[in-house]
């Protein structure tokens, strides 16, 4: 079957008409109607053409990435593959600075490298690897063997009552008395969501399925597929968070821990975007 035909045919057996489909997505009747014929000339391009789609398919209960696919292969959308890139492999040389360096050059054998400037490849991460272990252990030696100023501070004198002899020539001895630290008065972290960890966006499906795009501040897709009833997507970006969702009533969103719930009614096709801190839901 066609495109169209596929609407077509998902439209009735979901007992909808063009008009209902139309007042749910917000897409004209003439255009629906026209997307069912296969002329997708009232859409205004390629991209649209498969927005209004998905926005259908969401609506109609068929899958909306499997759709929007299948018009690509209609309308013959072409696909650019990306050929692999072989390794560019690069000889590696080891300066000689003078006579003292033969554990160098041993080390250097060992590891693939040449001394005489061959032509022999190194491996770079043992390379990497050993220096960085030479460099931790001179530290830890360091650490460790720095004199420890912490004896020195908690062994002090000991404070001894003093001692006056009474007029009747009996000693009696006065205790020194130590004025005690107040503590600190604790004090309780207030419930806010912290503006410093970006944004945390969780999608969970409630209802039967819903579609959905979602991407950051610069426009990079970070999720974009259906979800079906329990399944549960989180997304993560340091700005902005942007959601397109295509049955609202379907999904609860959680933002930065804060349960906000749907963010619309059922079929209804909503925009939202979230930044850092406490959340706002705005319709785009």
């Amino acid at each position: 079957m066609t495109v169209g035909e596929t609407v077509a045919r998902a439209r009735a057996a979901a007992g909808m008409t063009v008009a209902q489909v139309a007042a749910q997505t917000r897409i004209r009747s003439t255009v629906i109607s026209a997307i069912e014929a296969d002329d997708f000339r009232l859409c205004g391009g390629d991209v649209y053409a498969r927005g209004h789609l998905k926005s259908i398919a969401t609506v109609i209960g068929i899958d909306p990435v499997e759709l929007a696919g299948r018009f690509d292969e209609q309308s013959g959308a072409a696909r650019v593959v990306a050929e692999p890139v072989a390794p560019i492999v690069q000889p590696t040389r080891v300066a000689q600075s003078g006579g003292g360096d033969h554990g160098l050059a041993s080390l250097a054998g060992t590891l693939g490298a040449s001394m005489s400037g061959g032509r022999r490849g190194a491996n770079w991460t043992a390379v990497m690897a050993l220096a960085l272990a030479v460099i931790v252990g001179i530290g830890l030696i360091s650490f460790l063997q720095r004199p420890s100023s912490s004896a020195s501070l908690a062994t002090g004198p000991t404070p001894s009552p003093s001692t006056s002899t009474a007029p009747g020539g009996t000693p009696s001895s006065t205790p020194t008395t130590t004025p005690s630290t107040p503590s600190a008065p604790s004090s309780s972290p207030s419930d806010v969501v912290a503006a410093a960890d970006g944004v945390t966006v969780t999608v969970t499906t409630t209802g039967r399925a819903s579609w959905m795009r979602i991407t950051n501040g610069s426009g990079k897709t970070l999720f974009e597929g259906t979800l079906t009833k329990g399944q549960t997507q989180t997304v993560r970006d340091r700005t902005k968070v942007k959601l397109l969702i295509g049955n609202a009533g379907a999904v609860a969103l959680t933002v930065n821990g804060r349960d906000l719930g749907a963010p619309g009614s059922g079929g209804q096709v909503v925009k939202v975007e979230f930044g850092p801190g406490d959340p706002t839901l705005s319709a785009a």
